[in-house]
């Protein structure tokens, strides 16, 4: 992510990650479960802009993008509850720092989709406090204070594409990426809760290996690619939500490759094989009756 500045705010794009595996190893002791996932940046932004504050207050303003008529039915934290406040208090406490800000959000990526949108806006408002507020942390300082805030955070912080991330997600590995990968993803109507799947998991002893994934992407063997994507939170999802299971068999029937669940759901997403199919699709996709449908690629 990149910190601009403008004017006397510091202004972060959130990027939106797609899981392009997913196992999920079993139930640690601390509570989390252990993983081993492929991720993957894609162009669909949050975008935060942070301004300093004569008192001490975090004051916190989330808004729709221009046109996200869809983004209105998605139930975003607006106080403390919200992952970017808590990122601010938390950085205050680690450092001691009385400083405040007006943080403002930009909301456009779905909320429940297994998108990340949480996980990354938290790590823009990691990175842009720490420079607002002139605190020097280093970049593994600021991974272990994500790493308390949520699973998915230390990847953001990252300037990867992509990264294979282990134990419940901190643990992460650069992967590089010889192309760009072009994706359609598609948001059903309604969404879940990430506690309600993982609760419906059955943890496997032994990950289904993220190496010839790796080898098949940076071969640009596609098809090959898509094969091998998995994702242990998909058949739960589909029990607790039929429209996960609709939502796959769409993006299959426009000759989309490897149609699969990004995370702990809903959205999910089909590889195409340029940017042109990925538009063509996601604007017949909005036509049937989807709104909530995305021509991406991955990007840093």
């Amino acid at each position: 992510m990149l910190v601009k500045q403008r004017g006397y705010s510091l202004v972060v794009d959130a990027p939106a990650k797609l899981n392009l595996s997913l196992d999920v190893l079993g139930k640690r002791s601390d509570g989390y479960h252990e993983l081993e996932t492929l991720m993957v940046r894609v162009g669909l932004y949050d975008t935060l802009r942070v301004s300093p504050l004569e008192t001490d207050r975090i004051d916190f303003l989330c808004r729709r993008s221009a046109g996200s008529r869809a983004q209105n039915r998605d139930a975003v934290p607006l106080g403390d509850d919200n992952l970017v406040v808590r990122a601010a208090r938390l950085l205050r406490e680690e450092t001691g720092c009385s400083q405040g800000a007006r943080i403002e959000l930009f909301k456009r990526i779905p909320s429940e989709s297994g998108l990340g949108g949480a996980s990354s806006d938290a790590a823009a408002a990691l990175l842009a406090l720490n420079r607002l507020w002139k605190l020097e942390l280093s970049l593994e300082q600021l991974q272990r204070i994500g790493g308390t805030l949520g699973s998915d955070v230390p990847f953001f912080l990252f300037q990867t594409v992509a990264a294979l991330c282990r134990g419940r997600g901190e643990v992460v590995e650069p992967v590089p990426l010889s192309q760009t990968l072009h994706f359609v993803i598609a948001r059903p109507q309604s969404g879940l809760s990430t506690a309600d799947v993982y609760r419906e998991c059955e943890p496997s002893a032994v990950a289904k290996g993220t190496g010839p994934r790796i080898d098949a992407l940076n071969d640009g063997r596609l098809q090959q690619v898509a094969q091998r994507f998995h994702n242990a939170l998909q058949a739960p999802a589909e029990r607790l939500n039929p429209e996960v299971s609709r939502t796959l068999s769409q993006l299959a029937r426009h000759r989309l490759l490897g149609p699969t669940m990004s995370g702990s759901g809903t959205a999910c997403f089909g590889i195409s094989i340029s940017r042109r199919q990925a538009l063509t699709v996601a604007a017949r996709l909005r036509a049937a009756g989807n709104d909530r449908v995305y021509a991406v690629e991955s990007r840093p």
